[in-house]
């Protein structure tokens, strides 16, 4: 009995493993083509994210696709392992791989999802800030980008916080890197009137 039931355990793991395997190479050809026919591939162009993945090698579908796969592949494999615990009676395990699954690979997920829409936010309101500029001076490209770079750290910050992550110490070292672009940008400033003048 005992042989069966350790046998039937651990092909139900398998299967678990095999299905969310599976599932993610299917999630994977979904997003793909999905993205594809929205013609969300050229609008993510737009935006300084979607350039940087084309520069790698990867379309925006194919970028989110391999993510949503290996997300469930690495879903699957912990529920596989969280079901084993279980029922051999490793219940500390059980508890250690729920917390994994809860805490941090659902915080990624925030993580991901925050990051992917404030960048997103980002790049649209400088990009507003380079059309609305009255004047086309040389000024307006410092600032803009200044703003970009200090925007950019925020909504790192706000990710990784509702992501689970402390983030004090980190707000504590970007707090003199702030500081510093702020003084770099107010030179550039300076030198643009001396400049003109």
């Amino acid at each position: 009995m005992a042989v069966w039931f350790f046998v039937y355990h651990v092909a139900v793991s398998l299967l678990i493993a095999v299905l969310g395997f599976v599932l993610g190479r299917l999630l994977r050809l979904l997003l793909v083509r999905l993205l594809l026919r929205l013609g969300f591939d050229d609008w993510f162009r737009n935006f300084n994210i979607g350039r940087a993945l084309l520069r790698s090698g990867y379309t925006a579908g194919e970028f989110f696709g391999s993510v949503a796969a290996w997300l469930t592949y690495l879903l699957s494999i912990l529920l596989a392992a969280a079901y084993l615990s279980l029922n051999f009676g490793y219940t500390e395990a059980y508890g250690l791989i729920a917390t994994v699954i809860g805490v941090y690979l659902f915080g990624f997920v925030k993580f991901f999802v925050i990051s992917i829409l404030g960048f997103i936010l980002v790049d649209g309101f400088v990009e507003y800030i380079y059309k609305g500029a009255l004047s086309k001076s040389e000024v307006v490209g410092p600032v803009a980008e200044y703003i970009r770079v200090i925007l950019y750290l925020v909504v790192i910050t706000f990710a990784l916080e509702q992501g689970g992550i402390n983030v004090a110490t980190l707000s504590a070292m970007l707090t003199p890197i702030t500081w510093g672009l702020t003084a770099a940008v107010v030179a550039v400033l300076v030198a643009e009137a001396l400049k003109k003048r």
